[in-house]
């Protein structure tokens, strides 16, 4: 597992983030990430990414046993998911690498830039999946009253139904779609739209959004 860097705020500037997202990302085939190279488990990942550069310190714990901590540093090409994150203002963190994905956490200002922000990254990425939601009060900076919706446990549909309901603005007050227009995103019928978001409201408080 790896473990979690938060990314201190810039000392010329500050922003309110109020959601924090963390989404999971198979990347284009046509990518060659160094993340995909090492012999071993990854245990923590420290990056530095900037429009031409990206740098990683990766902690590998090898078959044997013994730890190695490895540099690496590339030129992102055109379909590196990584320098989308900084083209909508957002920082990108390497929460844990899988077989074809890697999970990427990022803090946002709002609704819009999460829309944004998906967007962008399904134009260079395989897929992506949006795992946590978390938004918190403007005033609670150090998110200890955050509400957290955990679309992990959801079908692929249901989170599917989920995301797109999210970022179009269903729960929004008053309501910014409606159920026809989210089934014609997905190509669906309007009562299947209603079976997955009645799913999905069962298992996740979708009051924070309100």
């Amino acid at each position: 597992m790896v473990d979690r860097k938060e990314t201190e705020p810039s000392p010329t500037e500050s922003r309110t983030h109020r959601l924090y997202a963390e989404f999971e990302i198979e990347p284009d085939g046509s990518v060659s990430c160094p993340l995909d190279s090492f012999d071993g488990e990854i245990e923590t990942i420290r990056q530095q990414v900037s429009s031409d550069e990206c740098r990683t310190d990766t902690t590998v714990t090898r078959d044997d046993e013994s730890v190695d901590v490895v540099h690496s540093m590339k030129e992102p090409d055109s379909k590196c998911h990584c320098p989308t994150f900084l083209d909508f203002d957002c920082i990108p963190q390497v929460t844990a690498v899988g077989e074809n994905t890697i999970r990427i956490e990022t803090y946002l200002p709002d609704r819009e830039r999460l829309t944004e922000l998906i967007d962008g990254l399904n134009e260079v990425a395989q897929s992506v999946s949006l795992r946590r939601l978390t938004q918190t009060d403007a005033g609670d900076v150090d998110y200890q009253h955050a509400v957290t919706l955990d679309l992990h446990d959801l079908t692929e549909k249901q989170r599917e139904a989920a995301t797109n309901a999210l970022v179009a603005g269903y729960y929004e007050t008053p309501r910014e779609t409606d159920i026809g227009k989210l089934a014609a995103q997905l190509d669906i019928s309007k009562s299947a739209m209603s079976q997955r978001l009645n799913a999905v409201e069962s298992k996740l408080a979708i009051a924070a959004f309100k």
